[in-house]
C-alpha cells in the first residue's frame, strides 16, 4: 500500500513539474475505476493471470485456441510454469476453468523503459475450449479512430479509497481520443511517447483504468482494438493508454496463424 500511495505522488508530480517520470514498468499496470459489475458471458475473451497461489497479476485475451494477448511487461521477470490463466470466471477468487503456461512470446522490440511495442503473447499448454462462457475476441483489422464507444473489463479497484481489486468483474464504458489529443494531454511526461502503435481513451467521469490490470482488453463493436499498458493513476484527469491491436497484427498472425 504504501509503495501504491508513492508511486501516485512520485508519478502525478512528475507531470504536473515536467520532470522524469522514469518508473519500472511493473508500476504501471492498469485497473477499471468506478466500472459496473459485469454478468455471465459479457466478456467470454476475458483472462486472468494469476502467480502459482492464483494471486490476480494482470489480465488477456483469448484470440485462438491456445492463444492469448497480454502486455509484454506483466510477463517481465516471470516464468511460464509459474503463470495460470485462468478463463470463463466472472469473479477473481473462485470459477472458471484454468490452464497452465507453456510459453511466453513478448514482441522483440519491446522496451521495457519507454513501454514501447508493449504486446505479448501466452501460449497455453492444452487447447482452451470454448463454451458460451469462454471465447476468443476478433483482432481489430483498422484503425480505430477517435470519439469511438469502447469497453474496458477487467478485475480492478470500484473506488479509488479501496486498496485491493474488487472480487466480481468490472467493466467500463470509455471513448478513444485523437493521438495528437493524447500527446498533448502527456506533454510534461518524458519517458513516454505517444505513438501510431497506441491507442488512448479519456473519460471526464473519473473512470478508466488504474493499477493492477494491465493487459486487459479493450473492445468495440466486439473486436480487439487495444491492450491496457499504462496511464496515470488513477481516473485523475489523464488518458489511459493501450498497445493498438490493430498495428500488430502481422506480427500476432505470424506467430499464431490467428488474424
Amino acid at each position: 500500500m504504501n509503495r501504491w500511495v508513492a508511486f501516485v505522488v512520485l508519478c502525478v508530480a512528475s507531470v504536473a513539474c515536467g520532470e522524469d517520470a522514469a518508473l519500472r514498468t511493473a508500476d504501471w499496470e492498469g485497473r477499471i475505476v468506478n466500472g459496473l459489475n459485469a454478468v455471465s458471458g459479457q466478456f467470454p475473451y476475458q483472462v486472468s493471470l494469476t502467480s502459482a497461489t492464483y494471486q490476480h497479476f494482470c489480465g488477456g485475451a483469448i484470440i485462438g485456441n491456445h492463444w492469448i494477448l497480454t502486455a509484454a511487461h506483466c510477463l517481465t521477470g516471470r516464468k511460464p510454469a509459474e503463470v495460470i490463466a485462468v478463463v470463463g470466471a466472472l469473479t477473481s477468487a473462485r470459477g472458471g476453468y484454468n490452464y497452465d503456461v507453456e510459453q511466453f512470446i513478448l514482441h522483440p522490440n519491446f522496451n521495457e523503459w519507454t513501454q514501447q511495442n508493449d504486446i505479448a503473447l501466452v501460449r497455453t499448454k492444452w487447447s482452451i475450449s470454448f463454451n458460451t462462457a469462454v471465447f476468443p475476441v476478433k483482432l481489430a483489422r483498422t484503425y480505430t479512430p477517435a470519439n469511438r464507444a469502447v469497453l474496458a473489463s477487467g478485475w480492478g479497484l470500484t473506488t479509488l479509497s479501496v486498496p485491493k481489486p474488487a472480487d466480481r468483474l468490472q467493466y467500463v464504458a470509455l471513448r478513444t481520443i485523437s493521438n495528437e489529443d493524447c500527446s498533448e494531454r502527456f506533454r510534461k511526461l518524458q519517458n513516454r511517447a505517444i505513438t501510431p502503435s497506441v491507442l488512448c481513451t479519456f473519460s471526464r467521469n473519473e473512470q478508466g483504468t488504474c493499477m493492477g490490470d494491465s493487459g486487459g482488453p479493450l473492445v468495440e463493436d466486439g473486436e480487439l482494438v487495444g491492450i491496457v499498458s499504462w496511464g496515470i493513476p488513477c481516473a485523475v484527469g489523464y488518458p489511459d493508454v493501450y498497445v493498438r491491436v490493430s498495428s500488430f497484427r502481422a506480427w500476432i498472425g505470424a506467430v499464431t496463424g490467428v488474424y
